[in-house]
């Protein structure tokens, strides 16, 4: 017992003297102990990592029963619009990698569908699952069964590549990553019940919010500046703003697609500025609702990776002054597919917006 107190007494002693408690700032020390700087709380920063998923053994199932409710055979069952042709969706995958790769960016490459059947053919649009905050990823919570369960390679394939993962939505939450847009490192919106407003169930409505609410919770008690607007939802016309940036507090689109509230703060806080698209290169969105050409993946500001699928917008943004790389990857978007680019590519890590935008003509 003597030997017990006296070697307790010194250890205790040993504390005090040469290991005191250390007040320090987790994002201060990410170089040193999770070897990068690994912030992407921006969406037109330049693009230094991303993630990006290749379709695997899940397509070869599409069109058999669903393991899912209600167990059907259909390529609607499995949200898809064609029979797939695996190689022809990995040789685009391909095509998306070696042009992040050409224009120096780092891609990490998710972990395949751990499933013993394999169903995730949606796992390809990576932006949804995992998000910033303003330093390291958040783990979001998908809202149905075919989506369900892409959380666990995620959080996995971020791990293993000594990627800080600083919160996950837990409980009846729920959250995807369309619906969230960084404005600018200290403005972001999470709009709730989006992006499948179809329905009006008390649980299913207090579940989104409170999926939307653990986010922003994990945003604010890293940067409390953080200005969070948690749009409802219920027909707002926020669109989809960060899927049509070019630079800092610039989109393409007319401001009466948009809510005049989202609007007014915009312009109030930011000094937003809206470049107008030709009538012919707008659209109606699934929601019924006005849009521009999408500016596709930000590359850095005035920089977009886009499609091919759409020339003459390209050409436009290249008449206003925006630099346009074109991929070829119609089997993993729109028409054909159910995503988009900008859905494709997870931002893992940017670097900080300019202090000021271009101008663009």
């Amino acid at each position: 017992m003597e030997q017990y107190k006296e070697s307790e007494n010194k250890l205790d002693e040993t504390y005090k003297q040469l290991h005191p408690q250390v007040h320090s700032d987790f994002e201060d020390e990410m170089p040193k102990y999770w070897g990068e700087d690994w912030t992407a709380n921006t969406t037109i920063g330049k693009l230094q990592t991303a993630l990006l998923h290749k379709p695997g053994e899940e397509f070869l199932n599409v069109g058999e029963e669903t393991p899912w409710p209600p167990h059907e055979s259909s390529l609607e069952a499995w949200r898809m619009t064609e029979n797939p042709d695996l190689d022809e969706l990995v040789e685009h995958h391909y095509n998306l990698k070696d042009t992040l790769e050409d224009e120096g960016v780092d891609v990490i490459v998710r972990q395949p569908d751990p499933n013993d059947r394999p169903y995730q053919v949606k796992s390809i649009y990576c932006d949804d699952v995992a998000h910033a905050a303003p330093y390291g990823h958040v783990i979001l919570r998908m809202y149905d069964h075919i989506r369900k369960g892409e959380e666990v390679p995620t959080f996995k394939t971020l791990a293993e590549n000594n990627i800080p993962v600083v919160g996950m939505v837990t409980g009846d939450g729920m959250v995807e990553g369309g619906s969230c847009g960084w404005l600018d490192e200290k403005h972001m919106f999470i709009e709730v019940h989006y992006p499948r407003a179809n329905t009006s169930e008390p649980e299913i409505v207090r579940a989104n919010e409170w999926g939307h609410q653990q986010y922003a919770n994990i945003i604010k008690s890293q940067d409390p500046e953080v200005d969070i607007r948690m749009n409802p939802g219920y027909g707002t016309r926020k669109g989809t703003i960060h899927y049509s940036m070019i630079d800092r507090h610039t989109s393409v689109g007319k401001e009466e697609w948009y809510d005049p509230y989202l609007v007014d703060w915009m312009k109030a806080e930011m000094d937003w500025r809206f470049i107008e698209p030709p009538e012919e290169l707008s659209s109606i969105d699934t929601r019924g609702f006005a849009k521009g050409p999408d500016t596709g993946v930000v590359l850095e500001p005035g920089k977009i990776l886009t499609t091919d699928q759409y020339p003459e917008a390209t050409r436009w943004f290249e008449s206003i002054g925006v630099e346009v790389v074109e991929v070829n990857i119609d089997s993993l978007v729109r028409p054909r597919n159910t995503g988009s680019i900008h859905c494709c590519v997870g931002s893992l890590k940017r670097d900080a917006e300019p202090d000021e935008p271009a101008t663009y003509a």
